[in-house]
């Protein structure tokens, strides 16, 4: 064998040794918590006409594969494998009907008003046994609106070390993640179809768990999420304090959530936090999703010359990974 060959025989045997040690104590499959609703309170400005959302699986067949990374295996519920398309229609009917928006989510047959499903999906990574087991969950959609039809979407990034068992993740990375992703389109479909936003009084109730004076850690993020989910112009302040918070998942969900809002006026702050080369990965793609999120012509125009610069990078980890968060809005 001649040394070259003998060099790269090693370094497959060595990624083979890596794969199986990450692969050693997971499952091949996930039983993964239903989302449960909300109930945020508040009003829509506007009764839905027609009663029915028809939501149509317009994801491209390259693009249907719902769990996939280094470590793949299929999730499920207690009613069987996830199915993306009806999975999506069952909770965010929930999730509506939670906020006082009773409409029915149909699936599979088109019509007016509709959700075009583009994209739903989990990609997971882990760099070695020792490191954090990480999710990131995808979600697009064409969404049908009184001033046309518009894209929403969502990306939430999860991590977790597990530290006896692999069932340990299954809350954080999966279950949560997706729960999330269903409430912001959720939250945007209530807001941009139906005027829905959280009623004063509902808050200040969601203010005062984020309170200055409170410790946030653990799942105190979720919290800064339902900032987000609110829809009130009123929750912008807190969360652009949050967007500094030293808890990763505070600060993720902060910056998230400015785009969920749709405050275009915190267009600079966004892209901050976006072009800030000494702040880690994740800080960045949030910010990414969130100038998405604006849908004005400024990001629009800034988001097609990111794609640009990021798909010239060719199959750097990085790049990848932030041109998958913009194409969710391209």
């Amino acid at each position: 064998m001649t040394r070259t060959r003998a060099r790269t025989s090693t370094r497959l045997l060595l990624a083979l040794s890596m794969v199986t040690l990450l692969s050693a104590c997971a499952p091949s499959s996930y039983l993964i918590r239903k989302p449960a609703p909300s109930g945020i309170s508040g009003s829509a400005a506007s009764t839905p006409q027609p009663a029915t959302l028809n939501l149509v699986d317009e994801r491209k067949e390259t693009d249907r594969t719902f769990s996939s990374g280094l470590l793949p295996a299929a999730l499920r519920t207690e009613a069987g494998p996830v199915e993306p398309a009806a999975f999506l229609a069952e909770h965010l009917q929930g999730e509506l009907a939670s906020r006082g928006i009773a409409v029915r989510v149909s699936q599979g047959q088109a019509g007016q008003p509709g959700v075009y499903l583009q994209t739903f999906k989990m990609v997971n990574h882990r760099v070695s046994g020792f490191s954090p087991f990480v999710t990131f969950t995808f979600l697009s959609a064409d969404v049908d609106t009184p001033a046309g039809r518009k894209r929403m979407s969502a990306f939430v990034k999860r991590g977790k070390v597990p530290v006896w068992s692999f069932d340990e993740v299954i809350e954080p990375t999966l279950s949560q993640p997706l729960g999330l992703a269903v409430k912001e389109l959720a939250s945007k479909i209530a807001g941009q179809v139906y005027g829905w936003r959280a009623s004063d009084s509902q808050l200040a109730t969601l203010l005062g768990r984020v309170d200055a004076g409170i410790k946030l850690e653990g799942d105190a993020y979720l919290n800064v999420y339902a900032l987000g989910f609110s829809n009130h112009p009123g929750a912008q302040e807190r969360l652009v304090q949050l967007t500094g918070h030293a808890d990763e998942y505070v600060r993720l969900a902060a910056i998230s959530s400015l785009g969920t809002l749709g405050s275009a006026e915190k267009f600079k702050l966004l892209k901050s936090l976006y072009e800030n080369r000494d702040g880690l990965w994740q800080d960045r793609a949030m910010a990414i999703k969130s100038i998405g999120d604006l849908g004005t012509s400024e990001a629009r125009a800034y988001l097609a010359e990111e794609l640009k610069r990021w798909e010239a990078k060719g199959a750097d980890k990085e790049a990848a990974w932030t041109a998958q968060i913009i194409r969710l809005f391209i």
